[in-house]
């Protein structure tokens, strides 16, 4: 029954509109469903409802209206009465097509089709008694119509029987096995989706059972309905049982014609390669990487892991597998590989306020995707970046006379190799060399040296696990004019050093400056969901642990027993250089979750551990945890929370040893840049850094009275390279400021913290 009345609760045929020629939608509410949600009922009607917010805000429309009134102007001059822009302005197309969204009419006759649809998604589901009643009200006033969408369900149609035919070609275990996966169960609710996932599951069964000819007309499915009974009866026709025969496996390079000048042949494990490029590929890697082979039976899963196993090298353009012919029971197929270009060289650039100021940079990537003729990738990188001001906050409380103005900087080159294992294709090694050199805000100049070998294993197809079992770290401070009265000043107190104490400054001084060996044994484990359906959401968790020290403190302890000058026998040193003794256990879990079309909700919990161990009593700040910046606490500046309640952002700037944080942003595209999807963001973000004891130390008072918390919204304008991110945020509980942390109480909208950034912040 479809009712159509007014606000005046006038019934009939027929409504009363104050423009009879255009009707708009107010809104749209389904009741009585309970097998389906609203959003699975809308989604298959073409009648809609603009964007809204809070049940009632509709800013993109308004932006249409907007520009339809000022930009209405049919000549584009200056007529008596009409504005001064044209309608056919290229800047009127984008506010409406970009900014803002066209009202949405309301169509009698798309409204009945809507009703057959719905009634025809409730048949699909299993309720073919389901009726549909509907309520239209229209305002007299502006016109926009209410409708409301009433869903009678009734008893759903259940499965009482299940035949299966054509069968006969299986042996009893593999009809059982085909048989005990079904989609289709005796007592449950008929629906279309189950019939498709059992169609579906029927194809992938047989076809890695040697049936490889299966399609989807070989599939033939009745359904017989009584009342809220459903029969269903399944026959399969299966075609013949297949082997693999010859293998053929083609190079060729898709800048230029295949040639028989460049045709080159050779044989390896049964497989026959063509190849055509000039690209030095090798025999071992197309052999161990391809995983079916002649006489055997033939499989989809064989196949789907030759492809992902050339895929995982980021060698190849291209590759697929043809079905070539059959012939005396074999099937006979083609491997097809398009290598990538083997060289490549990548500029980047990027920008961010990481100290408060404007920090911009670039880097200049070469990259080898076959180093040596089996996929190992050798990746060399060069960058620069420098803030683009010699001013700085951290300085405030020190006399400019007292240190020289700079500029923080970066300077880095890094040469990063990795190897595919190919008895294991997925599994890779990897060796890593870096030296870099920073100049920090707070006076000091740091050198490090690093050395990684390591090793990545997949475990399951959502799961990895990454072992690095030898890094060396080299790590060289020294300070600046300046630093040691910022120390007296900022930072003795803080870290428990008597400023007056002279003697106690100095040793704290040799021993930040000191040059420190950082040695590691680190175990990583990753995590991942890869959902099925866009509308799942997608999940991320990775575990660190981390050794740190180990071998030099068994080098310490059983071979140098020689004595240096500036050392005792309690410093953890091995021939006269420090090292670094420590355990550290972080782990990290985020998700994005698809709301509507264009709105996105993500969120990140972060929780982190140190401690030092053997003769070290302290952990070495280059490897501590911090907290604030684009990617972390967003209403402080980069590094000046925490630890705890601490105050200087000095202090800050050195971390801590144990971290907490979460953070959570809702994400709305509304519009384009340059073709991009841009948008904006509201986030929150709560979290701190501590030390493990003192004034700073995490207890459970501390952790209620010292986390931060802040809010704001955000900008996020599309690009190639990811979205420009302006985040303004607003502290609402900053535990620096002890005894009156509640600074909301003080909001004004000017007390922002600004931060920038490109890409997503997790």
């Amino acid at each position: 029954m479809l009712g159509i009345t007014t606000q005046n609760a006038v019934c009939g045929s027929s409504a009363i509109y104050s423009n009879p020629d255009t009707t708009y939608v107010r809104n749209i509410t389904v009741s009585g469903n309970k097998a389906l949600s609203d959003n699975d009922i809308k989604a298959v009607i073409s009648t809609r409802e603009n964007t809204s917010y809070f049940g009632f805000f509709k800013p993109w429309t308004g932006i249409h209206r907007f520009a339809e009134h000022l930009f209405s102007d049919r000549q584009g001059a200056y007529p008596r009465h009409a504005t001064l822009l044209s309608t056919e302005s290229p800047v009127k197309a984008w506010l409406q097509e970009s900014l803002g969204e066209q009202p949405a009419q309301f169509k009698p006759d798309d409204f009945q089709r809507d009703i057959a649809l719905i009634k025809k998604l409730y048949t699909y589901k299993g309720y073919f008694n389901a009726s549909i009643d509907t309520m239209l009200v229209t305002s007299r006033k502006d016109g926009k119509t209410a409708i409301n969408i009433t869903v009678t369900e009734n008893q759903p149609a259940r499965i009482d029987t299940i035949h299966h035919q054509g069968l006969e070609k299986l042996d009893d275990r593999e009809r059982n096995a085909y048989l005990s996966g079904s989609a289709i169960q005796l007592g449950r609710i008929f629906t279309v989706d189950d019939l498709i996932s059992e169609r579906d599951r029927t194809i992938d069964f047989f076809k890695e059972h040697g049936y490889a000819l299966i399609q989807e007309d070989s599939i033939h499915i009745n359904i017989d309905t009584i009342g809220v009974q459903a029969g269903i009866q399944v026959i399969v026709n299966l075609p013949e049982q297949l082997t693999y025969g010859p293998l053929k496996a083609i190079l060729r390079d898709p800048r230029s014609p295949d040639s028989t000048a460049s045709r080159k042949t050779r044989h390896i494990d049964g497989i026959d390669i063509v190849d055509y490029t000039s690209e030095n590929v090798s025999d071992k890697l197309i052999s161990a990487y391809t995983a079916y082979r002649p006489d055997q039976t033939t499989k989809l899963s064989l196949q789907q892991a030759t492809l992902q196993n050339f895929g995982a090298t980021n060698m190849f353009s291209s590759v697929f597998i043809s079905r070539d012919s059959v012939s005396q029971g074999q099937l006979h197929t083609t491997l097809h590989l398009e290598p990538k270009p083997r060289h490549l060289i990548k500029p980047t650039v990027y920008a961010d306020n990481r100290y408060g100021k404007l920090f911009v940079g670039g880097k200049l990537i070469y990259e080898n995707k076959n180093l040596f003729s089996s996929a190992e990738n050798l990746r060399v990188t060069t960058g620069f970046g420098v803030q683009t001001s010699d001013s700085n906050d951290l300085l405030k409380n020190l006399d400019e006379s007292l240190y020289t103005s700079y500029k923080p900087y970066e300077l880095g080159i890094s040469a990063d190799l990795v190897i595919p294992e190919l008895n294991h294709p997925g599994n890779t090694y990897g060796a890593f060399l870096e030296y870099n050199r920073s100049r920090l805000p707070i006076l000091l100049d740091n050198q490090k040296g690093l050395m990684r070998l390591s090793y990545n294993a997949g475990l399951t197809a959502n799961s990895r696990v990454n072992f690095d079992f030898f890094e060396l770290e080299w790590v060289k401070k020294d300070s600046l004019d300046g630093f040691r009265t910022l120390f007296e000043k900022d930072l003795a107190e803080n870290i428990d050093v008597d400023p007056e104490n002279m003697e106690a400054v100095d040793s704290a001084l040799d021993s930040l400056m000191q040059t420190t060996l950082n040695q590691t044994f680190r175990l990583q484990y990753f995590l991942s969901n890869r959902p099925d359906q866009p509308r799942q959401a997608t999940r991320h968790w990775n575990v660190t642990l981390e050794a740190v020290g180990t071998l030099p403190w068994l080098i310490d302890r059983y071979v140098d027993k020689a004595s240096y000058e500036g050392f005792t026998d309690n410093d953890p040193q091995i021939f006269g250089t420090t090292y670094s003794h420590f355990l550290k256990l972080s782990t990290n879990y985020s998700f994005t979750k698809p709301g509507g079309e264009n709105t996105v909700t993500a969120g990140r919990l972060f929780m982190g551990w140190m401690a030092p161990f053997g003769k070290a009593e302290d952990t070495p700040d280059e490897r501590r945890f911090y907290a604030g910046g684009p990617n972390s606490m967003r209403g402080w500046v980069f590094n000046t929370l925490g630890p705890g309640r601490n105050s200087n952002d000095v202090t800050a700037n050195l971390g801590a040893d144990i971290k907490l944080e979460g953070n959570l942003e809702y994400r709305v595209k509304f519009f384009r840049v340059f073709n991009q999807p841009s948008g904006i963001a509201v986030f929150t973000d709560v979290g701190n850094i501590w030390d493990r004891q003192g004034d700073y130390g995490l207890t459970l008072a501390s952790l209620y009275k010292d986390i931060g918390w802040d809010m704001g919204i955000g900008l996020r304008i599309g690009s190639p390279i990811g979205p420009f991110r302006f985040d303004f945020a607003y502290k609402l509980y900053d535990p620096s400021k002890h005894p009156e942390p509640w600074v909301i109480r003080e909001w004004t909208p000017g007390d922002f913290t600004f931060n920038f950034g490109i890409g997503e912040p997790f």
